[in-house]
């Protein structure tokens, strides 16, 4: 089987993703993987409850991350484990539609979900910590989204 990497800018000045891996996806679901590590590690250091749109549960901040409900900093971790499977899979089988769909979708849901958390809305309050965690949030999940819109772009060609 012969692999292909990325091809060259084309003349309308975007990136074409091949057949082969796209090593871009894979980069970008670790970032965010990493992203949710780092901020549920300051969620449960500065005690950040997930608390979206006003939404709580009877859970302390340790168990609502490893029940999947996340943190004030933290995707729940259903999340970026589906985009590193999702970009794994595409490092086998190649630019596809689903695949690329799905880290998008990830990567939005989580800019609005960091969006909707109280504490983001309270920066006068932030920790260092917590505010890296919301930038590496913020910053792993756009680039999440630009890698998955890309493979979906790819795949459709």
């Amino acid at each position: 089987m012969r692999r292909r990497t990325l091809k060259p800018v084309t003349s309308e000045g975007e990136a074409r993703v091949s057949k082969g891996p796209d090593r871009a996806l894979l980069a970008a679901s670790a970032a965010f993987a990493a992203a949710a590590g780092l901020g549920s590690a300051v969620a449960i250091r500065d005690e950040l409850p997930g608390e979206p749109l006003g939404i709580t549960v009877p859970l302390s901040v340790p168990a609502g991350l490893a029940a999947g409900w996340g943190a004030g900093v933290a995707a729940p971790w259903p999340m970026p484990v589906a985009a590193l499977i999702a970009a794994t899979r595409a490092q086998r089988t190649g630019a596809s539609a689903g695949t690329g769909l799905l880290c998008a979708g990830i990567g939005l849901g989580c800019i609005a979900g960091t969006l909707v958390e109280p504490v983001t809305r309270r920066p006068g309050a932030w920790s260092p910590g917590t505010r890296l965690a919301i930038a590496a949030n913020l910053a792993s999940s756009a680039a999440l989204v630009v890698a998955g819109w890309r493979h979906y772009r790819a795949a459709r060609r």
